[in-house]
């Protein structure tokens, strides 16, 4: 720093603090020289700022040893004093706390790989014999004035049968069959007015004396679906003349009445239907064999309603083809004992059933051809070993499928 004086202008007095300007012969070296002690001025910060930290590291650590020792001997002494009654808010205290923790951070943990499992390939539902591959079948639009609680009436129209309303509206035709009294030889004219159950189940009237355990029991259904989809709050009481949908009820069997009818013995069946059924013409064109071996465990009798068709051991499961042309109106499981099977109507009273199967190919309400691939033989339901019970049935009475194959 300098002190000048100019007396012809009168006395004052400059300051000059040549000690911060930095040195050097030009302007380059000035300003190296100036960002040089910049540098230098920065770094000694930063090294004041991290020996304050540290210092403020070491005293809080020291600040925390000391609380968790009085706290630890506060909550000793509050333990001891209180004689263990501090157990259950601390129990109820830290259960509170997981469960904050559990539904604030769950939803991350959820969606992990470690949680969420991968996706299935399709080929998966193609081999394995625990699901039923279901196909995507085009069918009629659900009329928009469908009631979906309530059974509704329909109108015959031209073409219709048993087979293609049930398709329509998603019904098997044995509910149908069932809820308006049918029966596999009745003929549909166009503009009768027949009742559709609104699912798939069937429609019970409620009689004198019912409850809906034995309601429920009829039907093989649970008590409870009966009630939730009726909205029945008590079950207990029943009002004579209410209809009742119940959702999956299968059709009981027929009573036999127990009187005399005259029989006719049925040609090379071994079965005797009653005489009101007209008898079936066999015909060995009338089916293809439906698989591809020839391995005959049992034949049909008065005491086996069908054809029991083996596959060697150690062998494939080989396809399942059907007998001709036809509806499917039956694809699943059966808990009478078939385990996965296929019935089809094929028209005129003639239907054949595919038992035992462990891959159905096909669905409810499909056409399928003469020979066309139903699914593969297999081992489901009261089975014994890998084979098909083949059925054909005409008018509802089991026939010799010896005698309608070739």
């Amino acid at each position: 720093m300098s002190l000048s004086r100019n007396n012809s202008h009168g006395n004052y007095s400059q300051l000059r603090f040549e000690g911060f300007s930095p040195g050097g012969r030009n302007k380059i070296q000035r300003s190296l020289n100036l960002l040089k002690m910049f540098v230098i001025a920065f770094l000694e910060y930063l090294l004041i700022k991290v020996k304050l930290f540290i210092i403020g590291i070491g005293r809080f650590f020291l600040i925390l040893k000391r609380f968790s020792h009085e706290a630890k001997d506060l909550f000793t002494a509050k333990l001891i004093w209180s004689r263990g009654r501090l157990g259950r808010p601390i129990a109820t205290g830290v259960v509170m706390v997981a469960s904050f923790a559990i539904f604030t951070v769950g939803e991350i943990f959820s969606g992990t790989s470690l949680v969420s499992s991968q996706e299935i390939h399709p080929d998966y539902l193609a081999s394995t014999v625990d699901i039923i591959p279901q196909r995507n079948i085009a069918l009629t639009e659900i009329p928009e004035d469908r009631k979906k609680s309530e059974p509704f009436s329909y109108t015959v129209q031209r073409g219709d049968n048993l087979s293609s309303i049930g398709a329509k509206f998603r019904i098997s035709v044995d509910a149908i069959k069932y809820v308006n009294n049918l029966t596999d030889n009745s003929v549909l004219q166009v503009g009768d007015e027949i009742t559709v159950p609104p699912v798939a189940g069937l429609i019970h009237t409620v009689d004198s004396g019912d409850t809906l355990s034995a309601i429920a029991q009829k039907y093989d259904v649970h008590p409870q679906a009966i009630a939730d989809f009726n909205y029945i709050l008590d079950t207990s009481k029943l009002a004579v003349g209410t209809e009742l949908v119940i959702p999956e009820g299968k059709v009981p069997d027929p009573v036999v009445p127990l009187a005399r009818t005259q029989v006719v013995p049925h040609q090379a069946s071994g079965y005797i239907p009653p005489a009101s059924v007209p008898p079936a013409q066999p015909s060995s064109n009338f089916c293809v064999w439906p698989t591809t071996v020839r391995l005959i465990t049992q034949y049909f009798s008065w005491y086996h309603n069908g054809l029991d068709i083996a596959v060697p051991s150690g062998t494939a499961m080989p396809p399942l083809y059907s007998c001709t042309g036809g509806v499917v109106t039956r694809a699943g499981w059966d808990p009478r004992g078939l385990g996965l099977h296929v019935r089809i109507d094929h028209g005129n009273g003639y239907e054949t059933v595919y038992g035992h199967m462990s891959r159905v190919d096909v669905g409810f309400g499909e056409n399928v051809g003469r020979g066309q691939v139903l699914g593969l033989m297999g081992n489901t339901g009261r089975s014994t070993g890998p084979h098909v019970h083949f059925m054909v049935v005409h008018n509802g009475v089991p026939q010799n499928p010896l005698n309608f194959t070739n």
